[in-house]
């Protein structure tokens, strides 16, 4: 008997289906016994098994199927050319799904896709093309005649209409931010979580698709696992590896940059005026110059992002009236220092040796450099957004793309090499909002406060250690000690009269 979780995937009648989930889930017996369903209910049938590589369906699918299907059943089986035909003339074939060159041909009834995430996306598209047999549909016939009933066309020629169809493509996979994402989940026009899993997933910018399902399970639906399988499992591994191999998180999923940044999206919403603003740019001619606007809540700590202006193959001048048309609404004295930009393309210079900082400096926009340090930046982000201290509003619809997609290269536990520099494209936004965080203390609510180092700490205060030396132990009395004046603090002008 299937439990929940499988026999909602069995009664699903969706076209495309995305089977996810985490270890120990049964995503490949729920496949095969799909399969066995469709070659028995559909004699002519055409199914296709495949993965990125031969090894990931061979020992799995492909000899559980074999073992399951009756020797009976069975009329034909060429191991040379990886298929087997049933006595009702349905027929299974085993290819790799490597290369979608090779997936032209086919006319299928249903496809199977191992290992899902590691097949290309061209091959998923290619796929679903290739699913227009009609062995797996019945036709409407007239009660009366027990004929076909036709549709005709301009030229008059009938075309048969359907009155059942149940072509199936199934893509079964571990969770991942690649294509089994944006391709699958977030068109999907059901999506179905299973166990303890629950997520919420921005669809707004794409497409519902009605043809395409979705169903994620976390190892938690499996009654028949081991005693503290999760448990066991769980220890001395990562917070990506846990979420999405036990837990069947496609939002804490492995590589992402900024893994929690979805958290923080929110409604557009109007700025206060007394807010302090923040202004970062990418420079970029082919690729995408960025301005990013930030506003700081003083009171909660909160950088909220609310402006992204977004343009490319536009000349200093055009960038200089993006600037000022974008920053017209900040009021005077309303920007919190210098606007930031790349510190790599504002010092290159031109034919006439005036850096890009200086032509901007011509137009009356001053940028100071932001950060270099890319891990010193990543830290620092991080370290914002699992605080609660970063909002980015809903129409900065480039940023959310591009946060949403950032990752480091694809590891693995056993992996011997380093994988700390993340994928450098389709960051224009990022950067900017990178270099604006950099600008800020740990707690944005002391900006006013003092002057921060590269730490965000403040370094006009008294180390720890010698905070509460004795007068003895002090290294040097503060300037003015004795007297009550101070920059914020004048003592009254005692005159003779």
């Amino acid at each position: 008997m299937p439990q929940a979780h499988q026999e909602a995937v069995h009664r699903d009648a969706h076209r495309i289906i995305g089977n996810f989930g985490a270890y120990g889930t049964g995503k490949t017996t729920t496949s095969r016994h799909e399969i066995i369903k469709h070659l028995l209910i559909t004699p002519n049938a055409n199914c296709l098994i495949g993965a990125n590589v031969v090894s990931q369906y061979e020992q799995t699918l492909k000899r559980e199927l074999e073992n399951d299907i009756p020797q009976a059943f069975v009329k034909a089986y060429s191991a040379q050319k990886q298929f087997f035909d049933l006595t009702n003339n349905a027929r299974v074939m085993y290819r790799p799904f490597d290369d979608e060159d090779k997936l032209r041909s086919y006319n299928l009834t249903m496809w199977v896709g191992v290992e899902a995430s590691e097949i290309r996306p061209g091959a998923f598209h290619q796929l679903k093309t290739r699913l227009r047999n009609t062995a797996a549909t019945t036709f409407l016939r007239d009660p009366a005649t027990g004929e076909p009933v036709m549709e005709y066309d301009a030229r008059g020629v009938g075309i048969p209409q359907v009155e059942h169809d149940w072509r199936r493509g199934i893509a079964e996979s571990n969770p991942d931010s690649g294509w089994i994402r944006t391709d699958l989940l977030l068109p999907a026009g059901e999506i179905h979580q299973h166990g303890t899993l629950s997520e919420k997933y921005d669809r707004s910018e794409v497409e519902i698709d009605p043809s395409i399902s979705c169903h994620i399970a976390s190892t938690d639906v499996n009654r028949y696992l081991p005693k503290n399988f999760i448990e066991e499992n769980a220890r001395n591994k990562p917070k990506w590896w846990v979420a999405r191999y036990l837990y069947g998180s496609f939002t804490y999923a492995e590589g992402l940059v900024y893994p929690s940044a979805v958290q923080y999206i929110v409604p557009t919403t109007e700025i206060p005026r007394e807010w302090p603003r923040m202004i970062a740019f990418d420079y970029g001619l082919h690729d995408d110059a960025v301005f990013l606007f930030g506003a700081l809540d003083m009171m909660k700590g909160i950088l909220y992002i609310y402006r992204e202006v977004r343009t490319n193959d536009m000349n200093i001048d055009g960038l200089a009236a993006l600037y000022f048309e974008n920053s017209r609404d900040i009021p005077s004295g309303g920007l919190l220092g210098q606007p930031i930009a790349d510190p790599k393309s504002i010092s290159k210079r031109d034919y006439n040796k005036d850096s890009l900082g200086d032509l901007f400096l011509q137009k009356g926009i001053s940028f100071k450099p932001g950060y270099v340090s890319l891990d010193a930046r990543i830290y620092r982000l991080n370290t914002y957004l699992e605080a609660g201290k970063i909002r980015i509003m809903d129409c900065c619809g480039g940023l959310i793309r591009e946060i949403k997609n950032y990752k480091f290269p694809d590891r693995t536990l056993d992996a011997n090499k380093s994988y700390d520099k993340p994928i450098d494209k389709d960051n224009h936004a990022i950067n900017p909002l990178e270099w604006m965080v950099m600008e800020l203390p740990d707690d944005p609510r002391n900006i006013l406060q003092g002057v921060y180092n590269k730490f965000g700490r403040d370094v006009n205060s008294v180390p720890e250690n010698k905070r509460w030396l004795p007068h003895a132990l002090e290294d040097d009395d503060p300037p003015f000690r004795n007297f009550e004046e101070s920059a914020f603090n004048i003592a009254p002008i005692h005159t003779m009269f």
